[in-house]
């Protein structure tokens, strides 16, 4: 049966709302203002699509997938118009106009142009139509690449149809389509199923949506369109097929329990779902890169481990292990993905409503970043949203083995294990950790570094065994300068000559005063590896270099420490007329980021809330000002008490009501009398860039 864009129940039924000429189609036609074409009431509309007129839907495509005339073929005005119409509309049927009433005289001209002079009128009121319910109006599904990637795997019986021309196809098409152009789809007799789903695409996503819409109007009853077409799936780097090219294999799959079985000894567990998925349940160990993200990134994942990529159930983590494969990566797909994962009785974290996931910067060694709509939140932030930065990989400690060593000069060496520890008086401590390069971005010229942008942050609450304790039981000598911390990650660093610990120091008389900790549990749990497991330090205030992980060594010195992370980084390195200087990176510098509304987001005009958080390393938070749109320094409300050591949530109840593009920027004060700067004060390492954030937005 060929595809007919009429519709299929014309002239069998008559249309709700159409039959009673009390209702809205009871008024007569009217003319448009200025021209000939007349503004027809919803039921004389109706009334000529069931005689076999056709409904021209002008809008663009989102607009028409969102909801649509029934029956009606989207060609939007903005697009492919003429081709388009050429395509798909017959020369000897009436057509009736559906959009936007202004437009009504364009779209009549260029259908005119294009040949097609039987257009009889624009349908007066639309907005009515799309409130009357499922029997006058309907909607098509826009999916995205993840959501075909899933469908694919789940409905064998998917018809995946690619209406690009033969000139375009030739480059490449998606695995499993079938090449129906949208010149012939109209007139290809028998080219689809009725009873089988339809999925259909194009380059962008609006010729698939002509396509669908005809598809619809022919009486399919399950059809949608992908939202960004072809070169959406081809950017994401996902595999496409092309005629010469040899047939490509799928990737290996394994099962749930082999899959943490890897992952026990030593692969990365790729997790390509979305970050509003993690909340219902994600692996610890895992690392989040949706899957658009991932061909971008692929030169940080690592090429000396097994990759296992997992999704919701299996079909995006195919579609990407596939990639990696491609790409020279050892990748398997999890079969079934997290579902299959939960029903094998594993282990997930979940982290409640609103998780936003990590931002990967690298993951050869792991540097993830918060992202800003995860700063959203409570006083802490949960381990799993918890920024993370390291400079080596992560090292594997046995926590019966593990012994923390105290040496050097003091009184009494000490060799304490995790369970003395525990023994120990503890204290719980709540504290802001902060990269001292968090900011990086915003350096111009561009600073080097990992590009931090302002999510190298989070707060968490610390509980461990104060510094000064175990100081104290050691004994230190009069002689005692420095009080130096070992981790047991190690590794190759630029400018070193050999493979190095990361070490640090801090002097005696701010270890012993500082509030420093121990720290074996975070959040009231044990530390995740990522953040340090079995004991890390804890020097609060101090940007996170301090806060040496997986710590294994303590030694009193002398003298001033000289290591490369002491002496080579973490330094502000200024040129001051010719000569270099170098200054150590030690306080957090004060800083207030804007946490809600995020960048480009479009709002409403009248009342906005602006919330964020603010920290310094030096004092509490005196006060934070917001300025829109260039405007005078407002100030905003500090909630709850003024902290210490850990960032301090804010917000403003203020009113924008200008429509348009402005911008919102915040600066904090601390009780120092530290503000904010214009600008980050440059330094060749790009340390402490702390200047006011702007946060663009869209008033509508």
């Amino acid at each position: 049966m060929a595809v007919d864009i009429t519709n299929p129940r014309a002239g069998s039924e008559r249309h709700a709302g159409a039959a009673d000429p009390d209702e809205r189609g009871a008024a007569s036609a009217r003319p448009v203002s200025g021209q000939d074409l007349a503004l027809l009431p919803a039921a004389e509309a109706l009334s000529r699509r069931d005689a076999g007129a056709v409904l021209v839907d002008v809008r663009g495509p989102a607009e028409f997938a969102a909801g649509h005339v029934r029956g009606a073929v989207s060609i939007g005005l903005q697009g492919r118009f003429e081709e388009c119409a050429g395509a798909v509309l017959p020369l000897d049927r009436d057509i009736v106009l559906v959009g936007d009433v202004q437009l009504a005289a364009e779209a009549a001209a260029r259908l005119g142009d294009a040949g097609f002079d039987r257009v009889v009128g624009q349908l007066d009121d639309l907005a009515w139509v799309l409130t009357a319910g499922p029997s006058v109006a309907e909607a098509i599904s826009r999916l995205s690449i993840e959501q075909l990637a899933e469908l694919v795997r789940l409905e064998p019986a998917l018809q995946l149809v690619d209406v690009r021309t033969p000139e375009e196809t030739a480059w490449g098409t998606l695995p499993g389509a079938r090449e129906v152009p949208l010149a012939i789809l109209t007139k290809l007799p028998g080219a689809l199923d009725r009873s089988a789903p339809v999925l259909v695409y194009s380059a962008r996503g609006y010729r698939s949506m002509v396509a669908a819409s005809v598809l619809q109007a022919a009486g399919f009853g399950d059809v949608a369109d992908l939202a960004d077409g072809y070169r959406a799936w081809e950017g994401a780097g996902l595999r496409v097929v092309q005629a010469a090219a040899p047939e490509t294999a799928a990737a290996p799959e394994v099962g749930a329990r082999a899959a943490a079985a890897l992952v026990d000894a030593g692969a990365l567990l790729l997790d390509v779902r979305e970050p509003g998925e993690w909340p219902a349940g994600h692996v610890a160990q895992a690392f989040l890169l949706p899957m658009g993200q991932v061909a971008r990134h692929r030169g940080d994942l690592p090429r000396d481990r097994r990759i296992v990529v997992v999704c919701r159930s299996g079909g995006r983590s195919a579609a990407v292990a596939e990639a990696l494969r491609v790409w020279g990566f050892d990748a398997v797909n999890l079969s079934g993905g997290m579902t299959a994962w939960g029903l094998a009785g594993l282990p997930m974290v979940t982290t409640g409503p609103g998780s936003a996931g990590l931002v990967v910067h690298g993951t050869h060694p792991l540097n993830c970043e918060t992202s800003i709509p995860a700063l959203i939140g409570g006083v802490v932030m949960p381990n799993a949203r918890f920024y993370v930065r390291n400079h080596f990989d992560t090292p594997r400690l046995d926590p019966v083995s593990w012994r923390l060593e105290v040496t050097g000069l003091v009184e009494r060496p000490l060799r304490v294990s995790l369970r003395d520890l525990h023994s120990m008086r503890s204290e719980t401590l709540v504290a802001t950790l902060e990269c001292a390069g968090n900011g990086r971005s915003g350096f111009d010229p561009p600073a080097e570094g990992e590009q931090w942008q302002l999510g190298a942050v989070s707060t968490a609450e610390w509980t461990g065994v104060p510094l000064a304790e175990v100081l104290d039981r050691a004994g230190l000598r009069p002689d005692a300068v420095e009080v130096v911390f070992r981790g047991a990650d190690r590794g190759n660093a630029e400018d070193a000559a050999h493979p190095i610990r990361f070490e640090r120091s801090l002097p005696v008389t701010d270890a012993d005063q500082s509030w420093s900790l121990l720290a074996y549990a975070m959040n009231g749990e044990p530390l995740p590896l990522e953040h340090g497991y079995p004991l890390r330090l804890i020097v609060p205030g101090w940007y996170a270099v301090a806060s040496v992980k997986w710590l294994t060594e303590i030694e009193i010195i002398g003298s001033p420490f000289m290591g490369f992370f002491q002496t080579q980084r973490y330094v502000y390195e200024y040129r001051r007329n010719g000569i270099v200087t170098r200054e150590p990176v030690r306080l957090q510098q004060v800083r207030a980021v804007i946490t809600q509304p995020s960048a480009g987001q479009e709002v409403a005009a009248g009342h906005l809330v602006v919330r964020g958080v603010a920290w310094s390393g030096a004092a509490p938070i005196d006060k934070v000002e917001v300025s829109i749109g260039g405007g005078p320094w407002q100030n905003a409300r500090l909630i709850g008490q003024p902290h210490r050591h850990s960032w301090q949530w804010w917000e403003l109840l203020t009113r924008i009501d200008d429509p348009g593009q402005t911008t919102l920027r915040a600066r904090a004060t601390d009780l120092a009398g530290r503000t904010q700067p214009e600008r980050p004060r440059w330094n060749r390492l790009g340390y402490g860039g702390n200047a006011v954030q702007t946060v663009p937005l869209l008033i509508r």
